[in-house]
């Protein structure tokens, strides 16, 4: 029993010092707060492109952008008569800034102006593309307005756009410089969409192999 007593008694120090060993060792351990590294942020060199869209939504962005953007779309096109002149509504669109960054717009549609403007038939009438490179072609087609607008969407409600669903009354390749295009209304009176399309050379920046700016914009004018 005296043997066992010493054995039992041995054993508890031996216990105690190697416990007093391992706290020394170990300590409390000082937490380390983590560090998520953080993943740069790419700078693009072409802006995203628009969505598409069935019709609408027509792009008719502001002619102020917001201090630090960038205003991604072709020049204003405005069609001059001696009534007046009318501001181009934007259709489809694939467009590059000259920093490089590029825009692309689809629609199958325009969206109309409120009023019409009066045109005397076989007066000559100016298109004009206010700012912009020289474009390398120019281009028009006339639609009659019936036929060529219905809403664009089943909706109640839905906006009514200029859609070309019938063949042109007139087209004409324009010439022109300095931003300013003459055509002669030669259709008869009536109520008409003229749909331009204006193509440009390629860009010096962001160029794509096959692919050149490209506009498209409608105008809705009365013959008289």
């Amino acid at each position: 029993m005296e043997l066992k007593r010493w054995i039992v008694l041995l054993a508890v120090v031996l216990l105690l010092g190697a416990g007093c060993r391992l706290g020394g060792e170990s300590g409390t351990p000082t937490p380390t707060a983590g560090v998520t590294p953080t993943r740069p942020v790419a700078t693009p060199t072409v802006a995203a492109t628009a969505p598409a869209s069935p019709v609408p939504q027509t792009p008719n962005p502001s002619s102020t952008p917001p201090p630090g953007s960038i205003l991604v779309q072709p020049p204003d096109a405005f069609l001059v008569a001696q009534s007046g002149e009318q501001k181009a509504s934007f259709g489809a669109f694939y467009w590059v800034h000259e920093t490089g960054y590029a825009a692309e717009v689809t629609s199958r549609g325009f969206e109309i102006q409120s009023q019409p403007l009066a045109v005397q038939a076989g007066e000559t009438v100016q298109v004009e593309l206010r700012g912009g490179p020289a474009p390398e072609k120019v281009a028009l087609e006339v639609f009659p307005e019936e036929g060529n607008k219905d809403r664009i969407a089943p909706q109640e409600g839905a906006m009514v756009a200029f859609i070309p669903r019938t063949g042109p009354a007139a087209s004409a390749e324009l010439a022109g410089s300095d931003g300013r295009y003459s055509w002669v209304t030669d259709v008869l009176p009536g109520n008409y969409f003229v749909r331009l399309r204006v193509e440009w050379p390629e860009p010096a920046r962001n160029p794509v192999p096959g692919r050149k700016p490209m506009a498209e914009y409608s105008f809705y004018m009365t013959v008289q």
